[in-house]
């Protein structure tokens, strides 16, 4: 299966939403979060998605829908 590491910039508004919880379901993808960090203002998440190619891009494309900046991360180590 392909497998994308990407960073979420979370908005406020939706910090206390189980985005990553519908992503996974709605998508079939497998998600590991690999860092995070959340404050009351924002949240950061670094996110190793498991999945088809199809899915990947309609959940990532999901996510932006949502309002959520999408970075592609670079995987270290390999």
């Amino acid at each position: 299966m392909p497998k994308r590491m990407i960073t979420l910039i979370y908005p406020q508004a939706l910090i206390k939403e189980p985005v990553i919880y519908r992503l996974a379901r709605e998508f079939t993808l497998i998600p590991n979060v690999r860092r995070a960090r959340v404050t009351e203002q924002a949240g950061e998440v670094m996110l190793e998605l498991d999945g088809e190619e199809d899915a990947l891009n309609k959940g990532i494309a999901y996510l932006i829908g949502l309002g959520i900046r999408v970075e592609p991360t670079p995987e270290k180590g390999r």
